[in-house]
């Protein structure tokens, strides 16, 4: 019943009306930032947080920017269905769109931010793996003085363990920068869950680029499988600069299990997971060499 549950203590909130006002506030402690809430306002019906303040950043216009000029820059406060309304995430970015796409039903997607699910840090973030197959990082942001100071963080550096990112207590994440990608690439995203809305027992992300018939490059991260979304760095040794063949992907799939360290908890077990993996990582593979070679 935690979504009909009454919030039962006081807790100060504010709507900011620009960066600087919402940086301000972040600095008064036990203060917590809402962009959708849609994990949020759950964690809190749930007792899991108490925030003595809540800085509202949705109307922030600094924050709500979508810039396609090569790189893609995404604000923190662009809701996940209006990135996928944008024909160039769908054309060029297909794994993010998966990914996207997967996350709950369309009114999570009308509430939740793309920077609200990287912040969240769960292992099983569904737009982490293709974002780190995208090399991708988040612009951070903090005040000092009366002065905004920005740093820019690679996405592989900004998660730390579940649920815990390099984010300093009076930080905000203020947008997500993909760097522009090879033209012979393709990329998918594919997810194990439970019930198709659910959050996943294992997913995988690949982003390809073909040169004839080898992968120039590959890049695969994996979620839900470790203590935090990663890069599945030794398989892609394996496979970087290799012809693509089913046989190669039938024999270093297993590799996989070199670069997971998953866990039994609620959703699944870890004989499970590593069972999984392999078929997992090699179906995506598959998916974003044909996308690659334009086959679909």
């Amino acid at each position: 019943m935690a979504d009909t549950k009454i919030i039962d203590y006081e807790f100060s909130y504010n709507k900011a009306a620009h960066l600087n006002d919402a940086l301000r506030h972040l600095q008064e402690k036990g203060t917590r930032i809402l962009a959708g809430g849609t994990d949020l306002i759950v964690r809190i019906k749930t007792d899991v947080e108490k925030p003595t303040g809540i800085i509202d950043i949705s109307d922030v216009e600094e924050l709500q920017s979508f810039v396609i000029d090569g790189k893609v820059e995404i604000g923190a406060a662009v809701k996940l269905s209006s990135i996928l309304k944008v024909p160039v995430i769908r054309e060029r970015y297909m794994g993010l769109y998966e990914a996207i796409d997967s996350i709950g039903a369309v009114q999570i997607r009308n509430l939740a931010t793309l920077a609200g699910n990287l912040c969240n840090a769960s292992p099983g973030a569904d737009s982490a793996p293709p974002l780190l197959t995208l090399e991708a990082s988040v612009e951070v942001a903090s005040l000092e003085g009366e002065n905004v100071e920005k740093r820019v963080v690679p996405l592989r550096e900004f998660f730390t363990g579940p649920g815990k990112t390099i984010l300093k207590s009076d930080e905000l994440v203020t947008k997500i920068i993909i760097p522009s990608i090879d033209s012979d690439s393709g990329s998918a995203f594919k997810k194990i869950s439970r019930v198709k809305l659910d959050i996943a027992k294992i997913s995988c992300a690949v982003y390809l680029v073909a040169e004839g018939q080898i992968m120039r490059d590959i890049r695969i991260a994996v979620g839900a499988a470790s203590a935090k979304p990663k890069r599945a760095e030794s398989l892609e040794r394996e496979l970087k600069g290799k012809k693509f063949e089913q046989g190669l992907l039938e024999e270093k799939a297993n590799l996989i299990n070199k670069d997971i360290s998953p866990i039994t908890d609620i959703r699944s077990t870890e004989e499970y997971r590593r069972n999984v993996a392999p078929v997992l990582v090699r179906d995506t593979i598959e998916l974003a060499w044909k996308r690659a070679k334009g086959a679909e």
